[in-house]
């Protein structure tokens, strides 16, 4: 018993979508190249925050030595605050 359902050497009708579909690998010849490690990856596929520079969080904390969400949340930090001596004024310059 065949689960064909067509009979052999009948020609088949392809639908037009299939034959105007991009080729499978379309998507590797696109990919980019990571500024710190030179390894190709995809920017969707990119932990980084800069995501068309580093394939990874790890590579862009490593050349940058920071990460751009860290620095997104950091806080000035608040001098502490010293008093303020009052200036002596100079001679003759009260009359």
């Amino acid at each position: 018993m065949s689960t064909m359902t067509e009979e052999p050497g009948e020609a088949r009708e392809v639908p037009e979508v299939l034959l105007t579909a991009p080729p499978r690998d379309a998507e590797l010849v696109s990919m980019n190249q990571c500024t710190r490690c030179h390894l190709p990856y995809l920017p969707s596929k990119s932990t980084s925050a800069l995501k068309l520079t580093y394939c990874s969080f790890l590579c862009e904390l490593g050349d940058l030595g920071f990460s751009m969400i860290g620095l997104e949340q950091m806080q000035r930090a608040k001098k502490p605050e010293q008093p303020v001596e009052p200036t002596p004024e100079p001679v003759g310059a009260a009359e």
